[in-house]
């Protein structure tokens, strides 16, 4: 004890300080790095399990509506009602190759090999389907009784397997945290004992170093201290000069901070609306992701055969017209008030009254519905094969706010009136017309139903409702109207 007592004694401050410093740092890096392995570990696992299980679920169980529309599909074909015959055809079609794509998808990330057995099977029994249905069997449905009752084994093995992910990830999260909980112990009890060992050595400077503290302590940090003392107190008097070029090293920080919180400010308006990036500037995301029900209207808009423009395009080509399409959305969205809520591939969803409710949302989507006609018919001036949209919009209550985790949120709007104008826009397909509205659109912007180049479309039920809808169709004046 007597030989640390005198090593204290003839080590400057620093050194002791330094030892002290890299002593705990140490051991905080330690604790951080099992911290950091434990959370890549767990991290790891949850990827794994949103990549096989959970997909594996998912994919499976789409496969099962799949199969139901097929083996409904052949039902209809079977017992065939009049004017039922080509929609039955066509389900059958889509469901079939639904089908085929979902198993196989299921089957790539099954994490079982029983999975996979079970979506093997469903495949052979499928290929028994399709050659007793080209045999002409009177009854292949009992095949069908039989994929079902597999796909069922399936969807269950994929969440047999997703427990056995889960409690794997529960087992290591509690090894992590009682890891974690030993480092920071023991930086703790380490901190305490360098702290306790150094500040009986330290005290006496301090006293000396008063005046000078309380001379920074008032803000006084341009003028530079200096001390030509040998003593410990010359030794804390330079760490406090030091501590004053901290000092204004933070005040010139906090200052370049504020000039990041504007540029924040800029490069949110980049990426977000900017009704949704002045909210998220202002408040945080506390506001946005508690959510609110409000009123709004919604704008589905898509390109018709786009598919087919697709496989004639090469990718980079692909990609140009793309660009061009979502700039006339953007730019039409924009001028009227709206909110993209999202681009997917040729369509797009816009949204307007949000954040804040407006009286006026329901006209302003009717407008920039008809101005992206106009806008694309002016493209159309210009190209060799016309662009064909079509544009469905609705007027009705949603639930709006930013959905996701911590890592990642998304601003958007839910509910029935979503699923109608997605419903809407679809409807353009047969109408006739480029943009169909409901009542509730047209009543919401004090429109006239019969002027102003609406017409009335013979009511009828949406995919997905029950009841039936009225419906008004617009089209720009010589515009092509075909599907």
């Amino acid at each position: 004890m007597n030989a640390l007592h005198r090593w204290l004694g003839d080590t400057p401050i620093r050194w002791k300080l330094t030892l002290g410093f890299v002593v705990v740092l140490a051991l905080a890096a330690l604790g951080s790095a099992v911290g950091l392995a434990t959370v890549d570990s767990i991290g790891r696992l949850a990827v794994e399990l949103y990549d096989k299980p959970l997909q594996a679920i998912d994919f499976a169980r789409v496969a099962q509506s799949d199969l139901r529309e097929m083996v409904a599909a052949q039902r209809m074909l079977a017992h065939p009602e009049p004017g039922t015959v080509e929609q039955a055809k066509e389900s059958y079609i889509r469901s079939r190759a639904l089908l085929e794509e979902d198993l196989d998808v299921a089957r790539r990330r099954a994490a079982s090999a029983g999975m996979r057995a079970q979506l093997d099977r469903v495949t052979a029994l499928l290929a028994e389907w399709d050659a007793a249905r080209a045999a002409g069997a009177v009854s292949i449905h009992p095949l069908g009784h039989e994929m079902q009752d597999t796909l069922d084994v399936a969807v269950e093995t994929a969440k047999a397997d997703g427990f056995l992910f889960i409690e794997d990830v529960r087992r290591q999260t509690a090894d992590g945290l009682w890891l974690t909980l030993a480092a920071g112990l023991a930086v703790l009890f380490a901190g305490a004992a360098v702290a306790l060992v150094l500040s009986r050595d330290i005290v006496r400077p301090l006293k000396a170093a008063v005046t000078t503290a309380e001379t920074i302590a008032t803000g006084h940090l341009d003028d530079p201290l200096a001390s030509e003392r040998r003593d410990e107190a010359g030794k804390l008097l330079r760490a406090m000069e030091a501590m004053r070029v901290q000092l204004r090293a933070r005040v010139e920080a906090d200052r370049r901070l504020v000039e990041l919180e504007r540029e924040r400010r800029v490069n949110l308006g980049r990426y977000l609306p900017p009704q949704i990036a002045g909210q998220l500037a202002e408040h945080g995301t506390a506001i946005l992701s508690a959510g609110r029900r409000q009123e709004v209207a919604v704008l589905f808009t898509d390109v018709r055969g786009f598919t087919t423009l697709a496989e004639s395009l090469d990718p980079s080509s692909l990609w140009l017209f793309l660009t061009e399409f979502r700039r006339r959305v953007a730019v039409a969205a924009d001028a009227h008030g709206g909110v993209i809520d999202k681009f997917i591939g040729d369509a797009a969803m816009v949204v307007f009254g949000v954040p804040e409710p407006r009286e006026d949302a329901a006209r302003d989507a009717l407008d920039c519905a008809r101005a992206l006609l106009r806008e694309v018919a002016d493209w159309n001036q210009n190209r060799d094969e016309p662009v064909r949209i079509g544009i469905g919009v609705h007027w009705g209550p949603v639930f709006c706010g930013a959905v996701g985790d911590g890592g990642r949120l998304e601003y958007t709007v839910v509910g029935d009136t979503v699923n109608v104008a997605a419903r809407l826009q679809d409807e353009t397909k047969t109408a006739g017309v480029p943009l169909v509205a409901s009542h509730d659109a047209l009543a919401a912007a004090g429109e006239e139903p019969q002027a102003g180049g609406w017409r009335a479309l013979p009511p009828k039920p949406l995919r997905g409702r029950d009841g039936v809808v009225a419906l008004y169709g617009w089209a720009l004046e010589g515009a092509v109207t075909r599907s």
